[in-house]
């Protein structure tokens, strides 16, 4: 297991210095103790990056790349794999990088992450494969390298509001409709959104994880990462009461979280509101272009 020292004992600095100056000042031990779980030590996290996925024949012929992370994007015309590595190396939250991927993704990226892995004939088998040196971890980063928009400061956000809720096993982030849409306005790159009591969301390309989950659950995360696109197939895999709540326009995100342990022997699952460029991901020529004429 992996801790970041040095943001550590950054925390755990400012933490005294903080409490003594308090201390001076005669203030209550209650303001003390807000502090003191405000810069508790955080252990940094490692992370697992998917570049296997390959592109539709779309894209492909549009691109003239088989493999998404491949893909040139931005002004100087990137691989947006590269742009998503960027980011998680610059993040204070995140520590070791392992990336998962063909042969010419792991010589493109050997030399910025800790380690490269082949990719599996599945995303379960890759996530398999993936976590092997990350079993005793416990939580991990999971991230699509198909999200080139996402920065540093998106991926701290959606930690910090994960480190908020502890005692959870899963953490998946949700993106309000319209707070996609205010920054994506454009046609070209609107999303599936599932319409749920609190407002209507969308998923996101990063997800936070007990690694023991994909070991013990395999197959229940194969059927979920298969449906992610379609939210009423995703309500069918949760039960025949999760999908009448869901047609009639009552299910909650409560609902959902409920559910969670009853479908991965007890491990918890909570939603997360997270910035819209995590929602944001190029499959399609469209989305490409419209990227590159907006943003």
């Amino acid at each position: 297991m992996s801790y970041g020292f040095t943001f550590c004992a950054f925390r755990f600095s400012l933490y005294t210095i903080h409490e003594l100056g308090l201390r001076e000042k005669g203030n209550s031990y209650t303001i003390n103790l807000k502090i003191r779980m405000e810069l508790i030590m955080i252990e940094k996290i490692n992370v697992l990056l998917l570049a296997g996925g390959k592109s539709k024949i779309s894209m492909r012929k549009f691109t003239g790349k088989e493999n998404k992370a491949l893909i040139e994007i931005g002004p100087r015309r990137k691989p947006m794999i590269l742009y998503i590595i960027e980011a998680l190396k610059k993040s204070k939250y995140t520590d070791k990088i392992i990336v998962a991927g063909p042969e010419e993704i792991q010589k493109l990226v050997k030399d910025l992450v800790c380690l490269t892995i082949s990719d599996g004939q599945t995303i379960p088998d890759t996530l398999k494969s993936g976590i092997l040196s990350l079993k005793k971890e416990p939580l991990i980063l999971i991230s699509t390298c198909d999200a080139p928009l996402i920065t540093e400061k998106h991926i701290d956000c959606f930690i910090k509001e994960c480190y908020g809720f502890p005692g959870f096993d899963i953490y998946y982030p949700i993106i309000n409709k319209e707070v996609y849409q205010q920054s994506f306005p454009s046609s070209d790159l609107r999303r599936v959104y599932a319409n749920l009591v609190e407002g209507t969301f969308t998923g996101g390309n990063i997800l936070l994880i007990n690694p023991r989950i994909i070991t013990d659950f395999a197959d229940t995360i194969n059927d979920f990462i298969y449906f992610r696109k379609h939210p009423l197939k995703m309500a069918r895999l949760l039960g025949a009461r999760i999908t009448a709540k869901y047609l009639r326009k009552y299910l909650s995100i409560q609902d959902l979280e409920k559910k969670v342990p009853e479908l991965l022997g007890g491990y918890k699952g909570k939603a997360i509101l997270s910035p819209p460029e995590i929602a944001l991901d190029i499959d399609k020529p469209r989305h490409l272009k419209a990227l590159w004429h907006n943003y």
